[in-house]
């Protein structure tokens, strides 16, 4: 990836996990055969509910679209914010022609095109019809039952990542990206399948963790999309070792220093009650207290309202901790 100086400003970690990219990342890891140590017990589990006719016929389209390696279309992972599987096969049904008909090409250049391909290409709505239900029946059977440990993981790997940049800038996030192999201030080296580059023009970067990436990252395939880069996680992430000072609950009182250091990772007003202790009520008056002072941000992904620290928020619980 080929960075311009505003693209060094635009530079961003997204806020949590991506159901669709781990929706189509997870479908690309359940057909390898030997998945790494982290995942034999999930693959097992899922082996177990097909063994057992769960919803498999449903899934049968995304067999041609995702095989266990190799790029996957680009319309399975569509661009933006998207808060949950619904608004996510939404997106994907709502796909224009001429982006599916591009996409399916690009995808399909080296292989076999199947007859019903050809016609969601052409942009049959059965056939669309038919995806979305794949989607939905590789969801509840392969994401799911895990979602609740997958948004851990990622939030642990965002929060220790934002810890990096307040740091150490935005230098040490790109190059301590896993899968990267170099980054010299202009140029971001990874590992990749096939030789690419993507230049960024200006339009920055999303950073993306992801549970279900293993090894290198990967991108879209059209680089005209909002540049992303999907990064794994580290599935043994120590959790930040922030805590707050008794100056710091002087100045904000325990229950909004202790928001703070549980916001290093976006959570919902129901998460952040659980974390502190409170009531649902409580944790949401002193979310808004903290986001009327700039210590926190609020952010609507759909239904639900993730809170977070801000960089200034951050600034002080860093500051907070080097001085004592």
């Amino acid at each position: 990836m080929v960075f311009e100086r505003q693209d060094l400003q635009r530079v961003r970690l997204a806020a949590g996990a991506d159901p669709m990219w781990e929706l189509a990342l997870g479908v690309q890891k359940s057909r390898v055969r030997q998945p790494p140590p982290p995942f034999v017990g999930w693959r097992q589990e899922c082996d177990r509910r097909l063994a057992r006719g769960v919803r498999t016929e449903a899934m049968s389209p995304l067999r041609d679209l995702v095989l266990s390696r190799g790029a996957f279309p680009d319309t399975l992972t569509p661009p933006g914010l998207v808060a949950d599987i619904d608004a996510g096969c939404e997106a994907v049904f709502c796909t224009p022609r001429h982006r599916l008909r591009e996409d399916l090409a690009a995808v399909f250049a080296q292989r076999v095109v199947p007859t019903w391909v050809r016609s969601l290409a052409a942009g049959d709505q059965e056939m669309k019809s038919g995806v979305v239900r794949a989607l939905r029946a590789a969801h509840d059977l392969l994401i799911a039952p895990h979602w609740a440990e997958l948004r851990e993981v990622v939030a642990a790997d965002h929060a220790v990542r934002t810890l990096q940049l307040a740091g150490y800038g935005v230098n040490a996030l790109l190059a301590n990206i896993p899968g990267v192999l170099n980054w010299d201030g202009r140029v971001l080296r990874m590992g990749y399948p096939v030789n690419r580059t993507v230049y960024l023009r200006g339009r920055g970067l999303v950073l993306q963790p992801s549970y279900f990436c293993w090894g290198s990252p990967v991108t879209w395939i059209d680089p005209e999309l909002p540049p992303v880069l999907v990064f794994p996680v580290s599935h043994h992430q120590p959790r930040p070792e922030v805590t707050v000072s008794a100056r710091l609950v002087a100045l904000l009182g325990r229950t909004r220093a202790e928001c703070l250091r549980v916001l290093l990772a976006p959570r919902s007003t129901t998460e952040l009650a659980e974390r502190l202790g409170t009531s649902v009520g409580t944790a949401s008056k002193q979310a808004t207290v903290l986001r009327e002072t700039g210590l926190v941000t609020s952010d609507r992904h759909g239904a639900v309202v993730l809170h977070s620290t801000t960089s200034l928020g951050l600034a002080l619980l860093i500051g907070d901790a080097t001085e004592r």
